[in-house]
């Protein structure tokens, strides 16, 4: 072709150009399409006429030069892609389901353990009210458990827990220190009344008098010879004692037990 001989007698450097060899050039059938910068002019020319490093060549059409490498071939990998290897040992499936194993096992144990806690709270409690129900029912109910266990009377004293086991009140207590006949008397008297909703005998009044520091310095009994009461219904009473001690301040009233009946003693 005409490009290829114009090409070829003006490139420079031309001589340098050797025949083909094995060294990495193409094969000298390779022919390379060349075109001119300047005007466009195209050319093909044997790649083995170019170095690797670039031949100056000038166009035959325009003058323009230039310095053009040999083409690089460019071979596409063949090599067959292998598969991706698939891991058997893991299972989705069974991976599932162990979860599912391990989520309802950890549910199950905590349901008992919760169960267990609350049989446990359960039996504590009962223990405790077990324990508490005679302390509280003594504390609810002084009355019955007086009526039932007299002695327990005493226990309530201590506490300072006033029993009233008869259904009825002491109350509008009146003293009074007389002089008679030139000797000192004391005078007491007040009102019994039934508060309870049953008829009520009247027991025998206890009397007790103290001194300045609450000691109790002579004590006498009472019987009223009154008649029961009825529900809402009341009685007065009087006594007297001659001579008291001279350390008697205040007076002290309450019904009597079984064995204090029938005894005037001093402390």
């Amino acid at each position: 072709m005409f490009f290829n001989e114009a090409l070829t007698l003006t490139a420079i450097n031309d001589s340098r150009h050797v025949a083909p060899t094995n060294n990495g050039r193409p094969p000298a059938s390779f022919l390379m399409i060349i075109r001119c910068p300047s005007c466009s002019t195209r050319f093909d020319l044997p790649a083995s006429h170019f170095d690797a490093d670039g031949t100056m060549i000038k166009c035959s059409v325009c003058g323009h030069g230039w310095i053009e490498g040999r083409a690089i071939e460019i071979s596409r990998d063949t090599t067959p892609q292998l598969p991706a290897i698939i891991d058997k040992s893991f299972e989705p499936d069974f991976e599932i389901r162990r979860l599912v194993d391990a989520t309802r096992d950890a549910q199950e144990a905590f349901a008992r353990r919760r169960k267990q806690r609350r049989v446990m709270t359960a039996a504590w409690v009962g223990l405790a009210l077990i324990a508490t129900t005679p302390a509280v029912y003594a504390l609810s109910f002084p009355d019955s458990v007086v009526k039932t266990a007299p002695a327990a009377i005493a226990l309530y004293d201590w506490m300072g827990r006033e029993v009233n086991i008869y259904g009825l009140e002491i109350r509008d207590v009146q003293m009074q220190h007389l002089l008679v006949d030139g000797k000192r008397v004391i005078s007491i008297k007040g009102e019994i009344a039934n508060i309870s909703s049953t008829q009520r005998k009247i027991p025998w009044l206890r009397f007790g008098l103290k001194d300045a520091g609450k000691a109790e310095v002579y004590n006498w009994q009472l019987d009223t010879n009154a008649r029961p009461l009825n529900p809402g219904e009341s009685t007065n009473f009087v006594t007297r004692i001659a001579s008291p001690p001279e350390t008697a301040g205040e007076v002290e009233i309450r019904f009597a037990r079984a064995e204090e009946i029938g005894s005037n003693n001093r402390p």
